[in-house]
């Protein structure tokens, strides 16, 4: 009998344990001034490329698939080779600075990247790169330094897997880049 009622309520435990819901947890945008740039891929509830340039035909999709936090849109892109990255380019403040661009994402199967350029001009040079390997999503963090004259910028890219086959998705989302002083 003892065994019956420890059994009950063990299944009792594990259905109220499974039944949980979380609570996400609204999206606040800090507009302090060290903040470059904030890109959720959403406006006014709606999915939004956010002003991020994509090369040709729109190999990016928006999905609902987003981390914690994440609003409810992320952008997924596919192989690279065909087409699927997106570019944003921001102002470069002047002098020498400490950067750290804070980003969310995931890959299903090929990974994917984001790299950083300086752009002077016509001429880009790479800065930083991350490889996006987890099955999860996971946040990233890059930390970087330029030394930024009148008109420079930071040029981002976003990029779905580097090959054709097999393909994956690599999703992107909370994309926060700020000045750290």
């Amino acid at each position: 009998m003892k065994s019956k009622i420890f059994l009950f309520s063990l299944v009792l435990l594990i259905i109220a344990g499974c039944t949980r819901t979380v609570t996400p947890v609204e999206t606040i945008i800090d507009t302090q001034p060290n903040r470059l740039l904030v890109s959720s891929f959403e406006s006014g509830g709606n999915a939004d490329i956010d002003n991020w340039v994509s090369p040709g035909p729109p190999i990016v999709k928006f999905s609902n698939d987003v981390p914690i936090n994440g609003g409810k849109f992320s952008i997924f892109l596919k192989a690279r080779s065909l087409g699927a990255f997106v570019t944003k380019e921001v102002n470069a403040p002047q002098g020498n600075k400490n950067y750290r661009l804070i980003f969310w994402s995931k890959s299903t199967q090929d990974p994917g990247s984001l790299v950083i350029y300086h752009k002077v001009g016509d001429k880009r040079t790479r800065i930083e790169s991350k490889y996006i390997d987890s099955k999860e999503w996971t946040s990233y963090t890059l930390n970087f330094n330029i030394n930024s004259a009148v008109d420079d910028k930071i040029l981002i890219e976003l990029g779905g897997s580097n090959f054709a086959s097999p393909q994956g998705y690599t999703f992107f989302d909370l994309i926060d880049l700020q000045i750290v002083e």
